[in-house]
Parts: structure tokens; sequence; C-alpha cells
């Protein structure tokens, strides 16, 4: 399942469909992504971890405009342009060397860290580790057993145990100190509005939004839950 999780990051392709045209970012000698809004004057930046295949730039191209604050997002070592090897490990390196690059960059800027879907889990983490002004989550999950098991569901009490490099949500939650918001859907088929509610009990002091209508790969293109998060950040 790890191999399979991995390979909608290491083997997406570009998406043809472009909304907003990404600008391409070296954060490092080894690590890589796109951003839009890079000068922007907003007094926030928004860090993003997309779910599977919205590496970067795919992630930039479809959400990087809805928000008018700096939009940035990288690719996981050993993914994309991204060099090294891709585990859970480098994954959490990624996050921490995208957010030291963006506070040496944007000096005073507030950090938004922003995940969906399976990119909720490194979001979290994240937010676990550096000082970060809010979190946003949508369509979350508790570990990744929540994910596999809408795959092959065999991923229950003891056989977590099987599930390598497990991305645990609901460990990182109590290091959140950051106001914190899950957004769900009771129209998500994936990762569920029930899910939600069970993932927001591990944040102290979240907010918990559930939307009626919006499907798992839709959160950012609704004007709904644009205008919510737009709302939760002034």
């Amino acid at each position: 399942m790890q191999l399979i999780s991995y390979s909608f990051y290491k083997g997406a392709k570009k998406i043809e469909e472009v909304t907003y045209l990404p600008i391409e970012i070296s954060f490092n000698e080894r690590l890589s992504g796109y951003g839009y809004n890079l000068d922007s004057a907003s007094d926030k930046i928004i860090l993003f971890f997309g779910g599977s295949k919205y590496i970067s730039y795919n992630s930039v191209a479809k959400y990087g405009g809805v928000f008018s604050d700096p939009f940035l997002a990288a690719d996981y070592y050993g993914s994309q342009k991204s060099i090294g090897k891709m585990n859970l490990k480098t994954m959490e390196q990624t996050a921490v060397d995208l957010y030291d690059w963006t506070v040496e960059t944007y000096p005073s800027r507030k950090i938004v860290v922003i995940g969906h879907s399976y990119g909720s889990g490194m979001a979290a983490y994240l937010a676990s580790v550096r000082r970060c002004d809010a979190l946003i989550l949508l369509a979350a999950y508790r570990d990744l057993s929540d994910l596999y098991n809408k795959i092959i569901p065999i991923f229950w009490g003891p056989a977590k145990l099987f599930i390598t490099n497990n991305i645990e949500i609901s460990k990182f939650a109590k290091n959140v100190n950051c106001k914190s918001f899950i957004i769900g859907s009771t129209a998500d088929k994936t990762l569920g509005a029930d899910l939600q509610r069970k993932v927001s009990t591990y944040f102290t002091g979240s907010d918990l939004k559930i939307f009626d209508s919006i499907k798992h790969e839709n959160y950012l293109l609704s004007e709904q839950v644009i205008s919510y998060i737009k709302m939760c950040l002034n």
C-alpha cells in the first residue's frame, strides 16, 4: 500500500488544464516545488499539501489563486524534481524545509498550513513541529488505515501494525498549538463527514465544519469552502 501511495506522487503527470500558472521554485539544492501570488503583500502565506496525484505543480495550477495570499507547495524528496528517497522521514523533512525557506523568504508573515486528503498528514505534522498560525485540514484521517481500508478493508485493530511508515494525525494533533479547522462533507465518499467529526476530537479547540454537497476532490473548487476559510483566517 505504501508503494501505491508514493506512486501517486512519484509518477503523477502535470495536468493540462491550468487555471493558475505555477512558478517553479527551488527551496534548496534538492527540494523543488511551485508557487503562485509570490509578490502578494498579504500578511499571510499558505503552505499547501495536496492529496494523491496533487504534486506541487498540479496543486498550484488548480488552487494557487483561490486566495490572494502567496501559495506554496513542494514535491516530497524522491518525487518529481526533488532529489532523494521518498519515505515518512523525508516527507516530514520536505514539510520542515518548505517551512524554513518560507519564514526566511517571507519574514513576519502568518503561516497558514492547508492539507487535503493524504496531504493532510504532512500538514498536521508540520503544525506539530513548527509555529504556525492556522491549520486547515480538508477531508483528513486519523491514520493511514482510514485511507487504506477504503481500498483493502483489512487494516483494523492490531493489523494496523502492518502499515509501514504510518502517518498518524491522531498523534500529531496533541502537539499542534495553533487554531485548527477540520472541514468535511456529507457528499465525500472517500473520507466522509463522520470521520471528520472523529478527527476533530484530537485537536484541542478545533472548529469543525461539515458541508452538504462537496465531493472529495472539490473542496477548494467550492465558493462555500473558500469563503469559509477566508472568514476563519480574517
